[in-house]
């Protein structure tokens, strides 16, 4: 007869392998569990004395790794079980997507103060005061028969703030809850003043209520990260300073491809540009094929300096559009200065290209001084951009074909037509400047195109 001693060592092993056999099972049930295509997220924040309130609405789809309870064999949720459950997926899952600062320092995890499951169909996050109150209001009957995947966490955030009027920024991270994540988050101001924010995924620190200071500082960074992320155009920036070995070389048509970007920032931000839907995919596609130019002519050869600055002042303005585009998403983040915004993100791309160029000149320098027949190695070079290009072009025409394109002549076309036109002579009047520039200058020389078999450098 086993002692008790036996039994009781024995006992203890059997219940942690049973402890640990059935949650090995609920986290294999709830990873099987698949993850949501969309997950649309809505928030309210609101500053109340020395707490901020934030009211968040997610699916409770979105909350992995919890084995939601259920009740008979359809799977309706156990609405009087899930309740103790809310509170700790609320702090666990969601509260700590979100941080929050205070004057620049984060402020301690929150309190979670109400839970609840709402409905599908409810609407009462539509505006603060009614999802407050639905946040009050009684919870569901337990045998409400609801499905998981069709119904709301709802939740109340209580953060501290150690001041009655502080600046207040917060940084969403629920990038994580599924394959696409749609943000509506609100600010309510003390004064009743609404102001909200909607964006995807992960948007960095978003001030509720920006100082010009704190605007000017975010659109610096969004300007330099737009060029460092931006493949597109890092890569003609290499092909357009690919034959120049020296800054004054190469200067002329930096500037101008600056120029011709600040002349298109400034032309989305008064309205002079379409706002159809295939001006978007138009630009796109237009940015291969500037790659594609500038890549042609670096196999080709015998392209004066003067053309280059022209064509890069052309190709300015294509990629001036598609930064506008990137700042216009950005500008509700801004709060009330928009001027400021977009003059920090324009000074923080031209900070961004001056250091790429800046760097790409030596670097191109070096490489090439190790080439035995320099021509021929340009040329391989820009075939490889080309064929880069190449399929980006494929790629964004294809999605342009997709957009049916109808010219109808009618009164409305005349407000774009004449936005265009405004565009196009400004853009003339610029072009016919830098070309005057260009002459004063002298330079009007063609590149040096190497012998083969010779090694030079240019």
């Amino acid at each position: 007869m086993p002692s008790a001693k036996f039994l009781l060592k024995n006992g203890r092993g059997l219940l942690a392998a049973s402890a640990s056999l059935c949650l090995f099972a609920a986290v294999v049930h709830a990873a099987n569990r698949p993850i949501p295509e969309i997950v649309n997220v809505k928030a309210f924040a609101r500053p109340e004395g020395r707490q901020l309130e934030l009211l968040v609405r997610v699916p409770l789809a979105a909350v992995k790794d919890v084995q939601f309870p259920a009740r008979g064999s359809e799977g309706y949720l156990d609405l009087a079980a899930l309740k103790s459950m809310l509170p700790g997926a609320a702090r666990y899952w969601i509260a700590s997507g979100f941080d929050v600062f205070e004057n620049g320092t984060a402020v301690a995890r929150p309190d979670v103060a109400e839970t609840r499951i709402s409905i599908s169909s409810d609407q009462s996050f539509d505006s603060y005061k009614a999802a407050a109150a639905n946040l009050a209001a009684p919870d569901l009957p337990d045998d409400e028969e609801l499905f998981w995947d069709h119904v709301w966490l709802d939740m109340r955030l209580r953060y501290p703030l150690s001041s009655d009027s502080p600046v207040l920024a917060i940084e969403p991270k629920l990038a994580g809850l599924g394959v696409r994540v749609l943000t509506d988050m609100s600010y309510v101001a003390p004064d009743g003043d609404v102001r909200t924010f909607s964006f995807e995924g992960n948007p960095g620190v978003i001030y509720l209520d920006p100082r010009w200071t704190d605007a000017a500082r975010q659109f610096v960074v969004r300007g330099v990260r737009y060029v460092a992320t931006g493949a597109v155009i890092l890569l003609f920036l290499f092909c357009l300073a690919l034959p120049f070995r020296r800054y004054g070389d190469v200067a002329p048509a930096v500037i101008a491809f600056v120029a011709a970007v600040l002349l298109a920032v400034m032309a989305s931000l008064f309205g002079l540009t379409p706002d159809a839907v295939w001006f978007a995919p138009l630009i796109a596609t237009l940015e291969a094929v500037a790659i594609l130019l500038v890549a042609f002519a670096n196999i080709a050869g015998r392209v004066t300096p003067r053309r280059r600055t022209l064509f890069a002042l052309c190709a300015g303005l294509v990629f001036g559009f598609s930064a506008a585009s990137r700042l216009a998403a950005a500008l509700q983040f801004g709060g009330t200065h928009l001027v400021v915004s977009t003059l920090s993100f324009y000074a923080g791309l031209v900070v961004a290209l001056s250091i790429a160029v800046a760097l790409l000149i030596p670097v191109l320098s070096f490489l090439f001084s190790m080439a035995r027949i320099e021509y021929i190695e340009r040329i391989i070079v820009s075939a490889l951009a080309a064929d880069t290009a190449w399929g980006w072009l494929g790629d964004r025409w294809a999605q342009l074909r997709k957009i049916p394109f109808q010219l109808v002549f009618d009164a409305g076309i005349l407000a774009p037509a004449l936005r265009a036109l405004t565009v196009l002579v400004l853009f003339g009047g610029l072009l016919w400047f830098v070309n005057e520039w260009l002459k004063s200058l002298r330079v009007a020389g063609d590149e040096p195109t190497p012998q083969p078999g010779r090694k030079t450098a240019i």
